[in-house]
């Protein structure tokens, strides 16, 4: 079992290394093609595998689902990701803000796993 939440837990940090470079992606090139790319084929996978095992070591480990930190955890990755899909979603958008709500939430969310 120790071993199964190990794997589970390096998984889990590996997707959300991804997702922490799939943000970043989507708003540091100047090219729109470029920033969609992090932003459909990076963040957006990472975002979900970061969910499904966050969910599987939940479980695993006896944390109620509707603990207040996990809840609050949903809602600040959904706005990250909502802030990056929002960014690259048109050419023009306000990139600083957006990607200031994005890292924010981020930061917050991690924040929020480590110090339950």
């Amino acid at each position: 079992m120790a071993t199964l939440i190990l794997s589970i837990r390096f998984a889990k940090l590996l997707s959300v290394t991804l997702l922490v470079a799939g943000t970043l992606g989507a708003f540091l090139p100047e090219n729109l093609s470029d920033r969609r790319k992090f932003a459909y084929w990076i963040a957006g996978p990472a975002f979900g595998s970061t969910w499904i095992f966050g969910f599987l070591l939940a479980g695993l480990m006896g944390y109620s689902y509707l603990s207040s930190w996990i809840l609050l955890s949903l809602a600040t990755s959904l706005l990250s990701l909502n802030a990056v899909l929002y960014s690259v979603g048109r050419e023009g958008r306000g990139r600083l803000r957006s990607s200031f709500i994005a890292m924010g939430a981020l930061i917050g969310t991690m924040a929020l796993m480590v110090w339950k």
